[in-house]
């Protein structure tokens, strides 16, 4: 079995296995909490539809015929691909473990109209909300840059890198609904805790 063949398996029973905890978590959280259709954003909307369908493309292709994309491979030390495997398996079971951590506070994204007339929420600031206040989006994005240098294609690479700089976008606009929602509470929360990295404590 060459190292080609293990990183593919690798690739994909890591996909897999990211994407039926995500399931499993969403199942469990209450009906409740079902988000509406987002609200159209052109500018979202152009991104995603550059983005999108090379990303998804590269995830099946690479899993299925890597060698239809082989001439957008990326030249990467075999090192640097195996240490991706250590970042990427402990990714999963951390964004898994922040979904059920926040559990029925859970909201979508996009559904600020909803998360602010609800009145059942808590402030979660335990479990890996101790080190950082969006640790659902860091355990994502480091799954999904991994998953790229694993994969070592720049189409997996580059469309994921600007996902990624796309969904980070989104930060600010949720935790301004936060600040309106539980206002000095979580403004001490910012002040103590970090966005993304643990250890920089800054807000913004």
């Amino acid at each position: 079995m060459t190292m080609e063949l293990v990183f593919r398996l690798i690739f994909v029973v890591a996909w897999l296995a990211f994407l039926a905890g995500l399931a499993w978590v969403r199942f469990r959280a209450s009906p409740q909490l079902a988000p509406k259709p987002a609200r159209f954003n052109r500018k979202r909307a152009v991104a995603l539809a550059l983005f999108g369908p090379p990303w998804f493309a590269g995830i099946i292709l690479y899993a299925i015929d890597p060698s239809a994309i082989a001439f957008l491979s990326a030249p990467l030390p075999m090192w640097l691909r195996g240490a991706m495997v250590v970042v990427i398996v402990p990714s999963i079971p951390f964004v898994i473990w922040s979904h059920r951590t926040l559990g029925k506070n859970w909201v979508h994204a996009l559904d600020a109209e909803t998360f602010l007339q609800r009145n059942d929420q808590a402030l979660v600031t335990d479990g890996p909300y101790r080190y950082v206040r969006n640790p659902i989006y860091l355990g994502s994005f480091v799954f999904i840059v991994a998953l790229g240098v694993l994969a070592a294609n720049w189409l997996l690479l580059v469309p994921a890198l600007f996902l990624v700089a796309l969904i980070h976008r989104q930060i600010a606009n949720e935790e301004a609904m936060l600040l309106e929602r539980f206002g000095a509470a979580y403004r001490e929360y910012c002040k103590r805790t970090p966005r993304l990295v643990p250890g920089i404590k800054r807000r913004s």
